[in-house]
């Protein structure tokens, strides 16, 4: 059987002296792709930003333009288009529905609590029934948030996800600045003050709030 070939130390020396000679040498050469990845590795991504935005410009500006329910309820009964025009906002101005942003006032008639998407069920005109839903989390459903602010827009991101990541980030703050806290088992009967936003496609839907901020309790 031939033997394999057998080199001494001695042979091999030279040939690893020259290749540690030669890795310094070496350069790496960087791409525009990999420069490109490293810039996006380093953005803040779609849902930190959102958080970030939340405190600082969104619960503000939502709190400044929210108008009184009542106002946003009778004009909407009274001519849909001319009360999403008036107190309401839209991306897309055809076909897509208008985002309110409401403070709405009233009593507490029914919590289901049990729910991980929790609501609680508002009456605003005194005759004992609920007419306004809000959300009370942990789990938040929609896009209200999101859609009813003229300065969060679909073209600022590179993407659907991305901007829907905004709007998860928007309601998971809503739930952990606003709702986290809320005596839950305490709720029925109190007098409440809630400010959010809310998305109708017509004057027949059911209004289902998304609050940025909620006080309980007489004077709410």
């Amino acid at each position: 059987m031939p033997q394999p070939l057998r080199f001494p130390a001695f042979a091999l020396a030279p040939a690893l002296a020259l290749l540690v000679l030669a890795l310094p040498a070496c350069k790496f050469v960087d791409t525009a792709e990999l420069a490109a990845r490293r810039q996006a590795a380093a953005l803040p991504t779609a849902s930190a930003s959102g958080t970030a935005l939340y405190g600082a410009k969104v619960v503000p500006y939502i709190v400044e333009k929210a108008a009184p329910y009542a106002a946003i309820r009778d004009a909407v009964k009274a001519d849909f288009a001319a009360a999403g025009e008036t107190f309401g906002y839209r991306e897309v101005k055809e076909g897509a529905p208008f985002n309110f942003l409401a403070r709405v006032t009233g009593t507490i008639v029914s919590a289901d609590t049990k729910s991980r998407a929790a609501t609680a069920l508002i009456d605003t005109d005194g005759d004992g029934t609920g007419d306004v839903t809000i959300q009370l989390g942990p789990v938040i459903k929609g896009t209200s948030l999101r859609d009813a602010l003229p300065f969060v827009t679909f073209t600022s991101y590179a993407n659907q996800i991305e901007f829907a990541d905004v709007a998860k980030a928007f309601n998971t703050q809503a739930f952990e600045t606003a709702l986290k806290d809320l005596p839950r088992d305490a709720l029925p009967g109190q007098t409440i003050e809630a400010v959010g936003a809310f998305t109708l496609k017509g004057a027949g839907d059911k209004v289902l709030l998304t609050p940025v901020s909620v006080k309980l309790g007489a004077g709410a």
